[in-house]
Parts: C-alpha cells; structure tokens; sequence
C-alpha cells in the first residue's frame, strides 16, 4: 500500500512541475552525486513469482528508452505447456468435450501464468 501510494504522489508531482528532461538524474536523497545521461543498453534478470524475468532496454543520448523487452516467464514456459498437452491429448479423447477442455485449462493454470495469460491463453475448437 505504502508503494502504491509513495507512486500516486511521484505522478502528483510530475502532473504539478513537470519533468525537465535536461535535468540530471540525482542518485540518493542526501547525496549530490548525478548520474550522466548517455545513449545505452542494459539487460537485467528477476526473479518473480512465476520464474524470471528478463528485460532489456535501449536509451537514446537524451534519455529515453527507445526499445524495451521483456521475456516474461508464461512465454518462457509455452513449449513446455505445449508439450504437455500434446502427450496429456491421447490420454483424455474418451472425455466429453467439457471435460476435455476443463482439464487443458487445468494443465495451463498448473504453470500459473498471469492472469491475462491463463484468461486468454486456450482456445479449444473440437474437429470431428
């Protein structure tokens, strides 16, 4: 909560000064250090609940990220989802349609992907 809100007043803020994109960036509260702004690249790795995360970002001279990455873990764990469905496929086929389909919804969820991800990641279409 404390975040989320120590976040709403940041944005408060810029909405009220604005953000002077020449000024430097200053690192810590007490200290006059700043950190210059040069064109870069940087990768970073976390870990999060579902796996890693990786992201990659790309700045211009003037400090802004012109190319951003993620490689989000529910994209790191598609071939395996799919591999699991493909040997789980000849084991169910006796199933109703409705169970069949509950049951690969099942083996999604069991990854836990995000919840965008688990809403719109199975679409089952039956061919007889």
């Amino acid at each position: 909560m404390h975040s989320l809100e120590e976040s709403i007043q940041i944005l408060e803020d810029f909405k009220k000064k604005g953000i002077n994109q020449n000024e430097a960036i200053v690192v810590g509260l007490n200290e006059n250090k700043t950190i210059p702004i040069k064109a870069g690249n940087g990768v970073g790795a976390v870990e999060v609940p579902r796996g890693i995360l990786f992201h990659n970002y790309e700045v211009d001279n003037t400090g802004k990220i012109i190319n951003a990455n993620c490689i989000i873990p529910t994209g790191q764990n598609l071939n395996n989802i799919e591999q699991d469905m493909k040997m789980m496929i000849p084991q169910i086929l006796n199933k109703s349609d409705e169970e069949i389909t509950l049951l690969m919804e099942m083996l999604v969820r069991a990854y836990d992907p995000c919840i965008s991800c688990s809403a719109h990641f199975l679409n089952v279409k039956f061919i007889r």
